[in-house]
């Protein structure tokens, strides 16, 4: 593990400290934990957009068929 200096607004720090005291953890692992989950979000959306874009594209319908027409889309 590494060390790091993080600068905050008074604001921020006083609600960072309360935080991770309501977690029973320093600010120090309040904030990796936070870091590391955003991470990991990250990482996941990449994940599903690298996964969705891999897809090959499907035909919803024919060249030569027509749209439907909005009153037999919203006949209900």
């Amino acid at each position: 593990m590494k060390n790091v200096t993080v600068t905050l607004p008074e604001k921020t720090l006083k609600w960072v400290r309360i935080e991770a005291a309501k977690r029973e953890k320093s600010v120090s692992k309040f904030l990796g934990a936070i870091l590391e989950e955003q991470m990991h979000r990250d990482d996941d959306y990449e994940a599903a957009m690298e996964s969705f874009l891999s897809r090959k594209p499907s035909v919803l319908r024919e060249a030569d068929e027509p749209l439907p027409s909005r009153e037999s889309l919203y006949t209900r």
